[in-house]
């Protein structure tokens, strides 16, 4: 897994995740390691609430401030 700290939060990801960030918007974008797919996106709200726009493709846990990402296929 990869990891990154976003706005308090810890992100772990799977290896084959590429991720965009955009700070003014409060996102984090999901993509694949071709960058030819979106597979979520996760933003923050004003009060740091956490809204998750998902695909098929992936899973989000969370637990307390630590954001687990991880694929629904086989291969990678």
């Amino acid at each position: 897994m990869k990891n990154m700290i976003f706005n308090g939060f810890t992100l772990n990801y799977h290896e084959s995740i590429n991720i965009y960030v955009n700070d003014e918007m409060k996102r984090v974008i999901f993509i694949s390691k071709d960058n030819d797919e979106i597979h979520g996106i996760l933003e923050l709200d004003e009060v740091n609430k956490v809204k998750i726009h998902p695909r098929w493709n992936v899973n989000f846990s969370i637990e307390n401030t630590e954001v687990t990402i991880g694929v629904n296929y086989e291969n990678e």
